[in-house]
């Protein structure tokens, strides 16, 4: 496999083609599996077919670290055998060490003897992340984390974490797709997210309901009220008041990235490019971010306070009624600003973007549609994407229909834009060419003929069809001369055509 790398606000392959990577989640949460989901090589088979050529694969410190200082390499060795797989089927990986509500006590994450509570008590919201700001148990444990606070064996949270991972890059350092390291899944505060929630709970009570004076804690107890949460979803509908929410918690927030967040990134990407010199760092941002509130996030330095090199901004999106059926209140628009925030973001940092999580849908038909919206987007800024998640029912689900398109997975020049048209089949991708080969998965490849492609703009173009066996899908590839000037290459057969 072509090994990627960046250049400005693009990952690219040795050859300089443009890379788009579409694929999906692979994490299992379930201490009880060992954090390893079933499955053998004929998912990431199925992954291929489907156009995948990424997987964001997770880890979880619960299962490299059962002890302090003590490694689970029969538990690093299944991770490796699925990131075998992938590279059989032409997958790449980038490495993912997720959590959710920091400790396994809690969610999953870090080990127990890494989670320090003072015995205070753990809160379960009706949502599982309501825990973030309801639970005093992983908030304290959080804090004592962030402030690198010792384990049993005298040595920092923080450094175990850092020294966690340089044993994990180390074991899969042969593994050749490996592209990247995601330091930390959705990174929240602590107490001090407290702060950030009641800012925007303070905005919301003075736009909204036109309170002067604020109770915080009647205000707080509204958003964990499942029934009157609702209410207050439908009052975020607007987007005039809606920025007003977010940006009251942007200085907040972005305190934590830069004063806390920047500092543990530098350290952990030291300990990883101890061992791995190249691949990327994938940056998240903290965890309200995802909400359209503005990251502050900066890029890791090397010791010296220089930027390192090959980093890749990779926020997650999600809109507020996920994990809920309550589709009927789902608001295009707010996902829009959520986005259009991100790539504001990417523009100061001049980096490539990998949106790592959105969607996290359920069987809900609406699900397919919004689907489509959403990779619009990212057509629109020619991202990269995983999907949330991998689970059972994924391949007969409504979503998955809209994550098997066609789309640009290499360009041989200078992309300038693509979209797919779901209803037509039809792709179309505008880029100046530098005679290098261009690569574009298309669903229906087995079924194309040359009379199916048109390329205006050029002359004298190579076009090869490599359909996959035992599927309709496949690669289109063209060769067009190199030229100074946008050539449109239009891929796919019109209804009447299909008939």
């Amino acid at each position: 496999m072509k090994k990627l790398t960046t250049d400005g606000q693009r990952i690219v392959n040795e050859d300089g083609a443009h890379v788009i990577l579409s694929g999906v989640n692979l994490v299992c949460k379930d201490k009880a599996k060992g954090y390893v989901d079933p499955c053998d090589e004929n998912l990431f088979r199925w992954f291929h077919e489907q156009g995948f050529n990424v997987v964001r694969l997770g880890l979880i410190w619960d299962g490299v670290e059962p002890e302090p200082g003590v490694y689970d390499n029969e538990y690093l060795g299944k991770i490796k055998q699925r990131i075998r797989w992938a590279e059989q089927h032409d997958i790449y990986v980038f490495l993912d060490m997720h959590q959710d509500l920091y400790s396994s006590l809690y969610g999953d994450g870090a080990p127990e003897w890494a989670t320090f509570a003072d015995g205070l008590p753990h809160v379960v919201g009706q949502i599982w992340s309501d825990a973030y700001l309801e639970s005093p148990a992983l908030n304290r444990a959080m804090d004592y984390f962030w402030d690198n606070a010792p384990a049993s064996d005298g040595i920092g949270l923080q450094d175990h974490y850092a020294a966690m991972w340089k044993h994990a890059a180390a074991i899969f350092a042969d593994c050749t797709n490996i592209i990247g390291y995601d330091l930390m899944n959705e990174p929240y505060p602590g107490s001090s997210g407290q702060e950030v929630f009641g800012t925007i709970i303070a905005a919301y009570a003075q736009s909204i309901m036109g309170l002067n004076e604020v109770n915080m804690e009647e205000l707080s107890a509204l958003w964990f009220d499942e029934e009157k949460k609702q209410e207050i979803l439908v009052g975020m509908a607007d987007m005039d008041i809606y920025r007003v929410l977010v940006d009251s918690a942007k200085e907040a927030s972005q305190v934590f990235e830069r004063e806390v967040l920047a500092p543990f990134f530098n350290k952990t990407a030291a300990a990883i490019r101890s061992v791995v010199p190249d691949g990327f760092l994938m940056l998240e941002t903290s965890y309200f971010s995802n909400m359209a509130v503005e990251s502050g996030l900066g890029l890791v330095q090397n010791d010296e306070g220089m930027v390192v090199h090959h980093q890749v901004y990779a926020p997650h999106g999600y809109d507020l009624v996920v994990d809920t059926e309550h589709y009927e209140i789902y608001n295009q628009d707010r996902v829009d600003l959520i986005y259009a925030t991100h790539r504001k973001v990417q523009e100061r940092l001049n980096i490539p973007t990998l949106i790592g999580e959105w969607g996290a849908f359920t069987n809900h038909p609406a699900t397919l549609g919004l689907s489509k919206a959403l990779i619009s987007i990212f057509e629109k800024y020619l991202w990269s994407n995983t999907y949330w998640c991998w689970c059972d029912g994924f391949r007969e689900s409504p979503y998955s229909k809209a994550l098997n398109r066609a789309y640009p997975q290499a360009t041989g020049g200078t992309l300038v834009g693509y979209h797919y048209d779901y209803d037509t089949d039809i792709i179309k991708v505008d880029y100046v060419p530098s005679g290098d080969e261009t690569i574009i998965y298309h669903p229906r490849a087995a079924l194309l003929s040359e009379e199916d492609i048109v390329i205006s703009g050029a002359n004298l173009c190579q076009v090869e069809f490599r359909p996959f066996p035992s599927s309709e899908g496949g690669i289109v590839a063209i060769i067009a001369p190199k030229d100074e000037t946008k050539i449109t290459v239009t891929v796919g057969r019109s209804p009447v055509e299909q008939v």
